[in-house]
């Protein structure tokens, strides 16, 4: 039986909506602004992704398939996006 921490969120709410959005328009305006002089369509894209990723649940599962499908590729980002979750760095026990 699945517990309710591995069932999808039901229905949308407002704030889910808008940051949906707003992370689709960061993804789209990224290429945009990579046109201009300058390091800025990365980090846009980026960060409109994060956004996608934290409020889908379509879009993790996609992310996650992925990211077993290549890990060489995902495997740092993955890294790096739990390491930032869980607020600080991988330390060794004892320290």
């Amino acid at each position: 039986m699945a517990s309710p921490q591995d069932t999808p969120p039901q229905g949308f709410t407002v704030k889910k909506v808008v940051l949906l959005g707003t992370g689709w328009i960061l993804v789209v305006a990224g290429p945009v602004v990579g046109l201009l002089p300058g390091p800025g369509g990365l980090p846009i894209t980026a960060a409109g992704l994060v956004l996608i990723l934290s409020q889908s649940y379509t879009a993790k599962r996609v992310f996650i398939r992925w990211q077993q499908r290549h890990p060489r590729v995902l495997g740092p980002l993955r890294r790096f996006i739990s390491r930032k979750k869980n607020g600080r760095a991988n330390k060794p026990a004892g320290t």
